[in-house]
């Protein structure tokens, strides 16, 4: 059965809590504030704008990070990845006491004990459209386009009747309750695979959540055989595989994952039990998984 109002329960208690909602905007409100402001990163001529799920609403239960790109003037080809990341966070020490470089970002605590990822970047052509960010592991400037992702996830969303946005929601809850750590991929991942195969609006979230794990299975199971991991291009940047690091025994791990998602899924559907259908969806979402009181 496909339990449409459980799914509408489902997504109702998996939004980001309102007061949650309020901390992350006045924590990015406040950095980027900060950042067009100092110093040292206003002479780059800075511009700031949100990516990330929670840019593109995708996020589910509470926001965990804010990711704020940092557009900036520099000559990539005589400066080093390194040595940017070195320079914005030496700014955000001024203003913040738990800084900390990463690979492709600075991270900030603020004194609410909320995260944001500060990502320095440089426009390949404009700064409307890709970007360069800084790569440390790689030591290399790599292409990008946040821009772009935002709009394709809006555009798509709109062209399924405002289903996509709440189906990632659904697959990240359910790959967030996976035992496995190492079977749980990025957020960015599970978006492009759901890119792939929600093109229209679907007949209900039941069915599009088993056609998701089918389409999946059969599209990348040679990989398992072949022991290798598959190129999954960026839906808003083609030329980027958003998969890069995603080692083969997490995708491994993953693909066993929605094998049995696609099975119980399958049985849920067909189930003419009304509880044993609702039974059958709670092993794939828990609890959560009700209908609205």
């Amino acid at each position: 059965m496909e339990m449409n109002s459980y799914f509408d329960g489902l997504l109702a208690s998996i939004e980001p809590d309102p007061n949650n909602v309020k901390l992350a905007k006045k924590s990015h409100e406040e950095i980027r504030d900060f950042l067009a402001k100092d110093d040292e990163i206003s002479k780059a001529n800075p511009e700031t704008f949100l990516s990330g799920s929670y840019a593109r609403e995708t996020a589910v239960n509470d926001i965990k990070d804010v990711d704020i790109i940092l557009i900036i003037d520099l000559d990539r080809s005589i400066t080093e990845p390194e040595v940017t990341l070195a320079w914005v966070e030496a700014s955000l020490q001024k203003n913040y006491s738990k800084v900390k470089r990463q690979g492709r970002s600075v991270n900030v605590i603020n004194d609410k004990g909320f995260s944001l990822d500060v990502v320095p970047a440089t426009p390949i052509s404009s700064r409307s459209g890709p970007l360069w960010i800084p790569d440390r592991e790689a030591k290399a400037w790599v292409a990008t386009h946040p821009k772009a992702q935002i709009a394709f996830s809006t555009e798509r969303n709109k062209a399924t009747e405002g289903c996509y946005v709440p189906l990632i929601k659904i697959i990240k809850y359910w790959r967030d309750r996976l035992s496995s750590e190492s079977a749980r991929p990025n957020s960015y991942i599970i978006e492009s695979l759901l890119a792939q195969c929600l093109i229209s609006e679907p007949s209900s979230y039941g069915d599009a959540v088993k056609n998701i794990f089918s389409h999946i299975y059969l599209t990348y199971q040679s990989y398992l055989t072949a022991g290798s991991v598959p190129n999954i291009s960026d839906p808003a940047y083609s030329s980027v595989n958003v998969a890069k690091r995603w080692e083969f025994e997490e995708f491994s791990a993953f693909m066993a994952e929605v094998k049995n998602g696609y099975s119980t899924a399958k049985e849920a559907l067909e189930s003419e039990d009304e509880a044993e259908s609702i039974k059958l969806w709670k092993k794939l979402f828990g609890t959560k998984f009700s209908s609205p009181s």
